[in-house]
């Protein structure tokens, strides 16, 4: 990350600072990479004049100022679902070093990784050495056997039985860990944490994009989930499950997840018990919209039409059941592929199920309080960490701009870290999710 200028004004802008308050025009100073004051305009009042000595002012009138954006459902070490591995270590590598400075340049700050890289990218993000947003990785997803994981084909012949051989680099991106077994689990979840991971992710369904694992599947014993969650409680982290389905999803609830990514079947007896044991879900809005307009970008072979739009329609209902039952909504974009650059369109799509004001306090506050880190980021509050973006427009009116278009202006830890010329923020696509 780049240093941060000793003051940075951000003046004449609308502040939405995610903490349920209205928006308010307000100049925002960014002192020593934290929020140092939030100061409301009067309309009445002559504009204060914030120039001096050190100090960098950023005329931002007619922008939406918001904290920066959080996607809880990351997957930048997954470039393809099959031959990734044939690609280069150092291929591999640039593809992803651009994947994450596009991230930036989307206006998100911060990526939970959900299976793909590990702590070594962290650190290289932390040096300075690549650009690159706050990154909370997983390492290595835990599947079973024949889970929506396991990538071998049905003859997997000589392989590694534990791994996946069309899937990761050596030593850089991650092949998904295939275990069988508490003890067995038990050694997986050690060895991510090992590696940097600050959470566990599981598959306790089948999927859309696996074959032979329906995804009404359960997946993974209880005893083997227990076991994961046993090993991420004694390093004071958390476990989140992938799981579509009932039985799956209700196993993963009872074994201790404290999240669930997708949801997208749930039932009453399920959302009841989700809410009762305080458990988050992740909605995944754009893969099933992708998967709609633009299958191939994301490394998939050819997607039934009917799947990915029953899919879609059940995951707007599961979110109006996971809302009305008082579950803490979060959101992610589950992109995978070379070219990861619809990170705004889940904000967008949840936008126009719960409001552009729930939508974009999901991918702020609640994500940061999901992912364990809303001490420091997540609401443009003094004293947090002065992650903002700065998107042209009025982002409550017009939620869909974060399909069509890119913020002006991007700060992590005080620093611009991103800064789009008029002309390149408009990134409209020849096909847009309707």
């Amino acid at each position: 990350m780049s240093t941060p200028a000793a003051d940075v004004w951000l003046t004449g802008g609308t502040v939405f600072d995610a903490t349920g308050r209205e928006p308010f025009r307000a100049d925002l100073r960014v002192s020593a990479g934290r929020v140092a004051e939030v100061v409301a305009l009067d309309p009445t009042a002559r504009p204060a004049d914030r120039r001096g000595p050190g100090v960098v002012v950023e005329d931002v009138t007619g922008t939406t100022v918001l904290p920066g954006l959080v996607d809880a459902h990351a997957h930048v070490g997954i470039l393809r679902l099959h031959g990734q591995a044939a690609l280069p270590a150092p291929v591999q590598a640039a593809m992803v070093f651009a994947v994450l400075a596009d991230s930036l340049a989307q206006g998100f700050t911060t990526l939970r990784d959900l299976g793909g890289v590990d702590g070594g990218l962290v650190e290289a993000v932390r040096r300075g050495l690549v650009p690159g947003p706050r990154l909370l990785p997983s390492g290595q997803i835990l599947s079973q056997t024949g889970g929506h994981g396991d990538f071998r084909g049905p003859t997997p012949g000589g392989a590694d039985p534990c791994q996946n051989p069309s899937t990761g680099a050596d030593g850089f991106t991650l092949p998904m860990l295939l275990v069988d077994g508490p003890d067995a689990a038990t050694r997986a979840a050690r060895a991510q944490f090992h590696r940097g991971a600050t959470q566990i992710k599981v598959f306790a369904t089948g999927g859309l994009l696996s074959h032979g694992d329906p995804i009404e599947a359960p997946q993974l014993s209880e005893a083997e989930l227990r076991a994961v969650v046993e090993v991420a409680a004694d390093r004071g982290s958390y476990v989140t499950a992938h799981a579509h389905s009932p039985r799956g999803l209700q196993r993963a609830v009872r074994a201790g997840a404290r999240c669930i990514e997708h949801a997208t079947l749930v039932d009453e007896e399920t959302v009841e018990l989700m809410a009762a044991h305080d458990v988050a879900a992740v909605g995944t809005l754009t893969v099933s919209e992708v998967l709609r307009v633009d299958p191939a970008s994301l490394g998939a072979g050819p997607v039934d039409a009917g799947d990915s739009a029953r899919l879609r329609e059940s995951a707007a209902r599961a979110i109006d059941a996971l809302e009305r039952a008082g579950v803490r909504l979060g959101c992610g974009s589950d992109l995978i592929g070379e070219r990861q650059h619809r990170r705004g369109w889940e904000v967008a799509l949840h936008a126009r199920l719960s409001g552009a004001s729930v939508a974009l306090q999901r991918a702020t506050r609640v994500n940061a309080e999901i992912c364990g880190i809303a001490d420091e980021v997540g609401t443009l509050e003094v004293g947090k960490v002065a992650d903002v973006a700065v998107f042209d427009g009025d982002l409550l009116a017009h939620p869909d701009l974060l399909m069509t278009t890119r913020p002006r202006l991007v700060l992590a830890g005080g620093a611009v870290v991103s800064r789009t010329p008029r002309d390149h923020r408009d990134h409209r696509d020849t096909e847009e999710a309707s």
